[in-house]
């Protein structure tokens, strides 16, 4: 059952200084954060040397540029693409995180086709790398494929994409049934909490360690154990109030807090 960190969690962190702190708390690795290492070639060659095989599972994530009318920015996405697969073969990086556009407006009817086309794209430049792809939905309320249903419709047909499930994500998006969801393509799955908020409205910014908030984290992680769903399991928050403290603190309860909800989701 490995658990990992997210290095959202502590985002102001370096990434080697995070592997450091998830060592030391128990976690089995890391997910890294594109956003720190992409414009920062020490850090990148810094953590290609503090990491060891198999400790960071992923690196976000790669968004799937799509037009107004729904279709592909293949130019856009490519763009994109290239620095984050390079940063996966430097860091060793076992999955690259992929997930839909936010577009206000724009239906998951208009939009499946070329988010698939646009994993279709992903996929074959990862696998000549060796890395694996996995697809995220997002629960916004201005995302196309915004529930767990309409990821399952994504990547209907697409074999080699597999699936990562947002415990935030999920519940912005009405905490709905698992039942359409193909839980045996999940290959990721991320624990946070959230706020009493409407979950229409929710943001990156109000995570919450878990247990912290108002989702039913151990009703969601039964119901994916009753799949015969055991992990790998990721903290992950956003919360900018968590990036002002002690990091060593922040981690240290956030695997306390990750511990608990899967003990009481056993």
């Amino acid at each position: 059952m490995a658990r990992y960190l997210n290095g959202a969690t502590i985002m102001t962190t370096p990434t080697p200084r995070s592997l450091a702190l998830a060592r030391e708390a128990g976690f089995d690795g890391i997910e890294a954060r594109a956003e720190r290492l992409l414009d920062d070639p020490d850090e990148l060659r810094a953590t290609r040397a503090a990491s060891r095989p198999g400790e960071v599972w992923s690196l976000n994530g790669v968004r799937i540029s799509l037009r107004p009318n729904g279709s592909l920015d293949r130019d856009q996405l490519l763009a994109d693409l290239a620095p984050r697969l390079d940063a996966c073969r430097t860091i060793g990086a076992h999955a690259l995180l992929a997930v839909p556009p936010r577009a206000p407006g724009l239906s998951e009817e208009k939009a499946r086709s070329g988010v698939r086309e646009g994993l279709e794209v992903v996929r074959e430049h990862a696998a000549a790398l060796g890395v694996r792809v996995a697809f995220e939905f997002l629960g916004f309320f201005d995302c196309p494929i915004p529930t767990p249903a309409a990821a399952g419709r994504t990547v209907d047909g697409l074999p080699g994409i597999e699936l990562v499930l947002d415990s935030c994500h999920w519940h912005a998006s009405g905490a709905g049934s698992l039942d359409e969801f193909p839980v045996e393509r999940l290959a990721m799955v991320h624990l946070n909490d959230a706020p009493s908020k409407s979950p229409s409205r929710l943001e990156d910014a109000d995570r919450l360690l878990p247990g912290l908030g108002v989702i039913n984290l151990p009703a969601l992680i039964a119901a994916l154990r009753n799949r015969s769903y055991d992990g790998p399991w990721s903290l992950e928050t956003f919360n900018p109030d968590y990036w002002d403290e002690d990091p060593s603190d922040v981690v240290r309860r956030g695997a306390a807090a990750l511990n608990a909800v899967l003990a009481a989701g056993a």
